[in-house]
C-alpha cells in the first residue's frame, strides 16, 4: 500500500474523529480507509488508535506519530505548491497575520498599492495578537513585536518597538507632569494586554528589570483605544515611536523622558516580518515579503548585533 496515503488517512481520522469522516474527507470508501489504517499499524508494528463503538483515542505512540505525520504531509504540500507556482505570476490566497494597532497605523495605508500591483492575489488578513504557527501554513506572513525570533522562522526587522512613556498635552494640563516613576502612583495609566499576560511596567536597576507596583486605570489589547484615551486626556501610556510619531509631530502627545525611564524589558524590542523559510520562493509570498519589507522597514533603529 501507499504509506503516504495511509498517513493521510491516519491524520484525517484524528481530525474528523472517525474513520468514516476521514473517508468522506479523502473521498475514499470507508472499507478502504479502514484497511489503510490497519495496514499502517501493521507496517509500523504499533497500535496508533484505540477504537470503540463511540469514539477513537490515540495511543501514546500514536500521539507522537501524529505530530510527525502532520509535519511530513505539510512539507510535501509545500513542495508541491512551490513546483506548481514556480515562476508563475503571484496569485492565490495570501494569509497575513498582523498586530491590530500596527495594522491600522502602518500596514493598512499600503494595501491599496499592493492590491494594484498584484491583482491576482486575494488577501486573507487576521488582525490580532495571536501567535500562529507559520510552519503549518496557517499563515503565510506575520508581523509581530517582541524579541528576535528563533532561527526556524526567517525574521526581517521592520522597526524599533521599544515603548516610551507618553502623555497628551491635555492630560498634562489636567493632572500635571510626573517628575519620576514614584509619582506614577498618583496618575491614570493604561496597560496593554499581550497575548499571554498584561504587560507590566518597570525600571532597570543594576542591569535587572524591576516591576513597579502600579495600578492601571485601564487594561486593553486595543492600541487604538489607548490612543483615544490618551488624546482625550484620560491616561498616560507606554507607546513605541511608530505608534506615537504622528501625534507627536502635531504636538498633541509628548514623551516623558527621565534618566531612569519606565520600560517593559531590559532588551531592545523590535517589530518583525516573519515567514517560513522554505516558502519564500512561492511567488505570492515572495511578493508580499519584498513589498512590505520595503514599505515598512525603518533602518535608522536597527539593533546592534
Amino acid at each position: 500500500m501507499d504509506k503516504l496515503k495511509a498517513m493521510e488517512v491516519f491524520v484525517a481520522t484524528i481530525q474528523c474523529g472517525s474513520i468514516s469522516g476521514a473517508a468522506k474527507q479523502l473521498k475514499l470508501p470507508v472499507s478502504s480507509a479502514s484497511r489503510q489504517l490497519s495496514w499502517l499499524e501493521s507496517a509500523l508494528g504499533s497500535e496508533l488508535i484505540k477504537r470503540s463503538t463511540r469514539a477513537i483515542h490515540l495511543t501514546e505512540v500514536g500521539q507522537a506519530y501524529l505530530a510527525q505525520c502532520q509535519q511530513a504531509i505539510e512539507q510535501i504540500r509545500q513542495a508541491e505548491e512551490l513546483v506548481q507556482t514556480y515562476q508563475h505570476t503571484p496569485s492565490g490566497v495570501l494569509k497575513i497575520s498582523c498586530m491590530s494597532h500596527y495594522f491600522d497605523n502602518q500596514v493598512l495605508p499600503h494595501l491599496s498599492e499592493f492590491e494594484a500591483l498584484y491583482p491576482e492575489i486575494s488577501l486573507d488578513i487576521d488582525v490580532s495578537d495571536t501567535v500562529n504557527d507559520l510552519s503549518k501554513a496557517e499563515i503565510d506572513i506575520a508581523i509581530r513585536g517582541g524579541y528576535m525570533p528563533d532561527d526556524r522562522i526567517h525574521a526581517k526587522w521592520l522597526c524599533d518597538n521599544t515603548p516610551h512613556l507618553c502623555a497628551s498635552q491635555t492630560y498634562l494640563q489636567r493632572f500635571g507632569r510626573p517628575e519620576n516613576h514614584q509619582a506614577l502612583q498618583q496618575h491614570q495609566l493604561a496597560f496593554y494586554r499581550g497575548p499571554n499576560q498584561i504587560l507590566r511596567w518597570g525600571i532597570v536597576q543594576q542591569g535587572q528589570w524591576r516591576p513597579l507596583n502600579l495600578k492601571p486605570h485601564t487594561v486593553t489589547n486595543s492600541g487604538r483605544y489607548i490612543r483615544e484615551l490618551m488624546l482625550a486626556g484620560k491616561v498616560m501610556a507606554l507607546l513605541p515611536d511608530w505608534a506615537s510619531k504622528a501625534d507627536r509631530d502635531r504636538g498633541e502627545i509628548v514623551k516623558i523622558d527621565w534618566p531612569q525611564p519606565v520600560c517593559l524589558s531590559t532588551e531592545k524590542l523590535g517589530l518583525f516580518l516573519l515567514y517560513y523559510k522554505p516558502r519564500y520562493q512561492v511567488p505570492k509570498i515572495k511578493a508580499a515579503v519584498d513589498f512590505f519589507s520595503q514599505r515598512l522597514f525603518s533602518g535608522s533603529d536597527l539593533p546592534v548585533q
